[in-house]
């Protein structure tokens, strides 16, 4: 017997193994090996079982780690379509996707119970009575409590067992997680409007029709996605199926995880995220595996448990980013979950207030039936915003203070009503960029039509997409005013700022620096809860999905910063952020209020969030993206280059960027691929490596695939790293 083994390495074959005698009732797909790998050990992943090979001079085995597969064939199946799309090495996308480090076991302790018709008259020990006297109102118990309990040896437990006074049974414990902050009340009994009811009917006639469907519930903030959710899930279960439920961020896990404990048996839940411990997520792995858990929530990487008859996959918040990893492999589970879904012949729902374009774009093919939830639920309307023009409230240098006179006017209201406010900077989205005081125009390139980034050394604007540079302007070339600035700040001056004006306020921050300790994001959303916190600054972190009735005032500091940056998605970022931000108010009783700050309340984004107007976002933003030929018009692959020596990746760059236009200019016609850069990234150094990238456009992303695969046979560069992103959202 032979095994094809897959290691975790970066390379794309997998290599063949001889299975000694010994091991060969053990061997089966997924489960992992230990293989002599040159002169290491090291281990492996079964992927295929044969009774010969053409190989020569195969090794054998050294073991077998897993008593049952981690994964079916079927899983693999997925895998390997998942590893080669976003093109990364077998091996290392399953030591990825497989929670298991090689010295993980089960875990399994010994219970204890009376033996059968053991005989009262048994000369027994004072112990040994007090032992029997135990077991006999409790039944059944752990060794270990009876050790902690009784002082028990393994000696005394032997001899007890030969006396046959008690009987001794091995059992796995499926390990569990600390349970995290309670965070939500109780929702009880909810009756669904009639909207709802529709968009259920049509979800439960896809589950029922046991084929794929693909829906895309689109639901302004408030108007209850959640609910429809819960009631597919009980379907689902009714049905002996099992249900993958996504949401974007772990900090909405314990929020979410109240609402199904309340309807579903928590032993049928498992949890799937960064945020648990190796140890558990390998309990509950195996747990999902056998088919003991039916409802797998997690973050991305969920996506690829091993559920068993799965029927339902559920994306929450599908349009946000977070669900794209954004290194080692570069996969979207948004979009993996469609493809599982495809597999396995199951329904999957993807749902949001701000669809992404690609996902709107097809529902409006009819590649994805479209449901939708226009209003909020219980009658509750949807805040109210105002749109405040930074250009006309500046401090004494002429620039756009932090805090306008109305927002901080709203937040002293709103702590005098005891209420909460919400205050948001999209700091991620930062980079100092140049506008024009007087009109609020934005410099941008001409031939990407991004906004171009400031380098203050050299006083040049720079597009980090093609390269274009020019020096900065002295005067707006829009308006010819002289007023030309800079501007930029981030989450920790703007809590200093919060703090400083309103001394009494309990404010805290919640971002990536903020949220760095374990357990720190769910400490900070519990406390909010509470109504603890007056005022929370955050990132957009605190955009998704939390539902908090306390919050009556939501600001927007500075909505520029997700706007300018320089990625072709801006202004569909922006207005995402923006409407799902105003969403987190008005949730209680009160109606809520947003107030947005801004230095172009002209463009589109902006102004259509006001009124919550996706579709007319939609319409103006796609006009756009079918002009310039971007997504969902075309296909994308980055690749980024990087290297320890400035010159080095510059010119390695500049190579592969002629290597990519001579292979693309071989293309027929109807395989066009546009080449964009190479340039140097935005962020031009990072973790010691200087940093260029090379982006591929175009129509066939299994042509893409093949250019970045000559690209790649062909580089002979040293010290030059090539990775590759496909579909890439992070241009930084």
């Amino acid at each position: 017997m032979f095994v094809e083994i897959a290691v975790n390495i970066p390379s794309e074959k997998t290599f063949s193994y001889d299975v000694p005698e010994a091991f060969e009732k053990k061997i089966a797909i997924g489960k992992r090996v230990a293989v002599p790998f040159g002169k290491k050990k090291m281990t492996g992943y079964i992927v295929g079982v044969s009774s010969r090979t053409e190989r020569e001079g195969v090794k054998g085995i050294l073991d077998v780690l897993d008593e049952e597969p981690l994964f079916s064939e079927e899983d693999l199946r997925f895998y390997r379509w998942a590893a080669d799309y976003y093109m990364y090495p077998l091996g290392k996308a399953l030591g990825e996707i497989l929670p298991a480090r090689p010295e993980l076991k089960p875990r399994r302790e010994t219970s204890v119970s009376l033996a059968y018709g053991w005989k009262e008259e048994t000369r027994l020990s004072k112990k040994e009575s007090e032992i029997v006297r135990y077991l006999a109102e409790r039944g059944e118990t752990r060794a270990a409590e009876l050790r902690r309990e009784f002082k028990l040896t393994a000696a005394l437990l032997k001899r007890m067992e030969k006396k046959r006074i008690v009987i001794t049974a091995g059992r796995e414990v499926v390990r569990r997680a600390a349970e995290g902050p309670v965070i939500g009340m109780k929702s009880g009994s909810i009756a669904l409007n009639s909207a709802q009811k529709t968009a259920l009917k049509e979800i439960l006639g896809g589950l029922q029709s046991k084929n794929y469907s693909v829906y895309l519930l689109h639901g302004v903030t408030g108007s209850g996605k959640t609910e429809v959710y819960l009631r597919a899930l009980a379907e689902t279960l009714r049905l002996g199926g099992s249900a993958i439920f996504l949401v974007p961020e772990i900090a909405l896990t314990p929020q979410l995880l109240s609402r199904i404990s309340e309807r579903f048996q928590r032993s049928d839940i498992a949890v799937l995220h960064s945020g648990v411990p190796t140890a558990v997520r390998y309990d509950q792995w195996r747990k999902i595996g056998r088919g003991d858990a039916r409802i797998i929530v997690g973050a991305r990487s969920a996506v690829f448990a091993p559920a068993r008859n799965l029927k339902l996959i559920i994306v929450d918040e599908e349009h946000d980013g977070s669900y794209k990893q954004d290194e080692r492999m570069r996969y979207n589970a948004r979009d993996l979950a469609v493809v599982k879904a495809r597999c396995d012949g199951a329904t999957i729902v993807l749902g949001s207030a701000t669809p992404g374009m690609q996902t709107f774009f097809n529902a409006g093919n009819k590649k994805y039936r479209y449901l939708t939830l226009p209003d909020r639920a219980g009658e509750r309307p949807l805040p109210g915003v105002e749109i405040l023009d930074m250009r006309l409230l500046r401090d004494e240098r002429g620039k756009p203070g932090i805090l306008s006179p109305p927002l901080r006017a709203a937040i002293g209201e709103t702590l005098k009503a005891g209420r909460q406010t919400l205050l948001f900077l999209n700091r991620r989205g930062f980079h100092t960029f140049i506008f024009c005081a007087d009109c609020g125009h934005v410099l941008r390139c001409l031939n990407c039509s991004v906004s171009m980034t400031y380098h203050a050394g050299e006083n040049i604007l720079k597009c980090h997409y093609c390269d274009f540079a020019v020096k900065a302007p002295p005067i707006c070339p829009a308006c010819r005013g002289s007023r030309v600035r800079s501007y930029g700040m981030g989450t920790e001056r703007l809590e200093e700022e919060i703090s400083r004006a309103f001394p009494g306020a309990r404010v805290k921050r919640m971002d990536s620096d903020s949220t760095a300790r374990k357990g720190a994001q769910g400490k900070i959303l519990q406390a909010f809860d509470k109504g603890e916190i007056d005022i929370l600054v955050g990132t957009q972190m605190i955009t998704k999905g939390h539902d908090y009735p306390g919050v009556l005032l939501v600001g927007v500091v500075m909505a520029d910063a997700s706007l300018n940056i320089p990625d072709f998605r801006a202004s569909e970022c922006t207005f995402q952020h923006l409407t799902q931000v105003a969403g987190r108010g008005g949730r209680g009783d009160d109606p809520g209020r947003v107030i947005i700050q801004t230095l172009n309340p002209e463009h589109y984004a902006i102004r259509l969030a006001r009124n919550h107007d996706y579709l007319a976002f939609y319409e103006e933003e796609i006009v756009l993206r079918r002009a310039l030929g971007y997504p969902p018009y075309s296909r994308m692959v980055k690749l980024n280059i990087s290297s320890t020596k400035k010159e080095r990746v510059e010119e390695g760059a500049k190579k592969i960027g002629e290597m990519a236009k001579t292979i693309s200019g071989a293309l027929a016609g109807r395989e066009k691929v546009d080449v964009m850069g190479p340039a140097e990234a935005p962020i031009a150094k990072l973790k010691g490596r200087y940093r260029w990238h090379l982006i591929l456009k175009g129509k066939n992303v299994g042509t893409l695939h093949g250019v970045v695969r000559d690209i790649l046979a062909q580089n002979r560069e040293k010290g030059l790293e090539i990775r590759v992103d496909v579909d890439p959202l992070n241009f930084m």
